[in-house]
């Protein structure tokens, strides 16, 4: 298709910050058959900062009597249960959210040594949420939780370490704990570590060791390492190529709701390539992908001249109908 460029974008969310609108950096191209890939990824300052896990999943119900009891568990230093009051305080259940009372009680949790405690206390402090930012005071905590190994604090330590923030920047020993948090299971961590392969940063590019990381992560169902792992099959970089693997992998992550995986799955469709030649299921994708990637502006006016204004409804229906079974969709990036 000469009239048509597209532009695959490798998206692995490189330390990124939930909070963060970063830029994408290009950093390199390559050329896959007879389409130009454009690599890119989002610089931002960390990985893994969304709010921990509980905060994003429904809510657990709790009793005003099993709050009190908790509270007075808390009162008398049980590490166990101020941990659990912190929770409570910072995921607002029953009561309403409160991150200075999150910190107050995680910070008990963490000073008896609960790992992750310690690590919630260095998410509070490096966003700033219910304590002055301190970026000093993050790398303290996160290191503390991730020398107990817990792989997210370990991951997170690897970002401060790399930007230089709470420490002086120093590559290498972001990479150690970048190690450490994929040995250890971090979903993150395997995805930022098999960015480090595929970029060279700190290690020779190998983009094998790139594939067997991004799979790691992508098993785990991070989307960003679906991502990653498809464009790699795509391009026959690390692995051997396979235009079906690639579908199926970003089909993966789009239907989780990652933007770039799904102007990517567009793509594909465009091309036919894993797929059924089909621009109405293209349309549709870069229209659900508009939101998170400003790729789609252009795709979207670009497809629009190649299919019929009904086929264009059908693929804004089709996008409508996709929203509306998948509203209580959390993204993970």
């Amino acid at each position: 298709m000469k009239f048509l460029v597209l532009w695959f974008v490798f998206a692995v969310l490189l330390f990124q910050s939930r909070n963060a609108t970063p830029a994408e950096i290009k950093f390199g191209s390559v050329r896959a058959t007879n389409v130009h890939m454009g690599l890119g990824v989002p610089e931002a300052r960390s990985q893994r900062m969304q709010d921990p896990v509980d905060v994003q999943k429904p809510k657990t119900e709790i009793s005003p009597t099993e709050l009190s009891d908790l509270r007075q568990r808390a009162e008398d230093g049980d590490g166990k249960a101020q941990f659990l009051l912190g929770r409570i305080y910072m995921a607002g259940l029953v009561v309403s959210q409160d991150y200075q009372q999150a910190a107050k009680w995680y910070e008990r949790a963490a000073k008896k040594g609960l790992a992750e405690a310690q690590f919630r206390m260095g998410f509070l402090y490096e966003q700033g949420k219910g304590v002055p930012r301190d970026y000093t005071r993050a790398v303290e905590y996160y290191r503390a939780a991730a020398d107990q190994g817990h792989g997210t604090a370990a991951n997170n330590l690897a970002s401060l370490y790399l930007h230089g923030l709470g420490a002086p920047k120093n590559i290498g020993t972001a990479l150690k704990w970048l190690q450490f948090s994929a040995e250890h299971g971090d979903a993150v961590g395997q995805c930022n570590l098999g960015t480090f392969y595929f970029d060279g940063k700190a290690v020779p590019k190998d983009y094998k060791e790139a594939a067997r990381w991004f799979r790691a992560a992508a098993e785990q169902g991070f989307p960003a390492a679906e991502n990653n792992l498809a464009f790699l099959y795509f391009t026959g970089e690390g692995v051997v190529q396979d235009y079906g693997e690639a579908f199926e992998w970003m089909s993966r992550a789009a239907e989780q709701g990652y933007a770039r995986a799904q102007i990517n799955l567009g793509d594909l469709y465009i091309e036919g390539k894993g797929a059924p030649l089909d621009y109405v299921t293209a349309y549709m994708w870069y229209s659900l992908g508009s939101a998170g990637d400003r790729r789609a502006t252009t795709k979207i006016k670009n497809l629009s001249h190649l299919i019929t204004p009904k086929q264009r409804v059908e693929g804004e229906n089709r996008a409508s109908a996709w929203l509306s079974s998948h509203r209580n969709l959390v993204v993970n990036e």
